[in-house]
């Protein structure tokens, strides 16, 4: 009858220990990657150019213009739009072409301060169970919590008992 005893004691750690395998393996969370940030610049150049043929200036006198061609080259427009709203840039009178004679200038300062104050949270197990077995056969153990690292157990069988205190360090 004991060796019965035994063998199921045995079966029933394995079987433990097996399904508190499995139940990790089924609980566990993977870690996932944080998406990266792209930051996106576009550029769009637009020039245009008319070219038509007019008739030259009559002057009062009822002489004509004597030039034979005449190119009018407009000041250059430069449209900045930063996270969708504009950004004007004016340029000076004596500039012809836009950076000809000044040039955009970037400052920029950042401080990121981050403080974490992770709150301590006691996973530990407080109360224990256990099986096992001595020469008169399978012995239950339950032991709990009494005050800071200071715990008791009870352990035994029917006709056998036995409890205790335990300083846990």
């Amino acid at each position: 009858m004991e060796n019965k005893y035994k063998i199921i004691t045995v079966v029933l750690c394995v079987a433990a220990f097996f399904l508190g395998w499995y139940a990790r393996a089924l609980l566990h969370i993977c870690p996932v990657a944080e998406p990266e940030i792209q930051t996106e610049v576009k550029y769009k150049n637009d020039t245009k150019t008319e070219i038509v043929y007019v008739p030259k200036y009559i002057y009062q006198d009822g002489s004509t213009e004597k030039t034979d061609i005449d190119i009018n080259v407009g000041k250059q427009e430069l449209a900045v739009k930063v996270n969708g709203k504009d950004f004007g840039i004016k340029k000076t009178d004596d500039e012809k072409y836009v950076f000809d004679k000044y040039k955009l200038q970037l400052n920029q300062t950042s401080r990121s301060d981050l403080n974490i104050t992770v709150p301590v949270i006691d996973k530990t197990k407080h109360w224990e169970i256990g099986i096992g077995t001595s020469k008169d056969g399978a012995v239950g153990m339950i032991g709990f919590p009494v005050k800071g690292n200071i715990g008791g157990w009870i352990a035994g069988r029917q006709d056998n008992v036995m409890a205790g205190i335990v300083v846990k360090i």
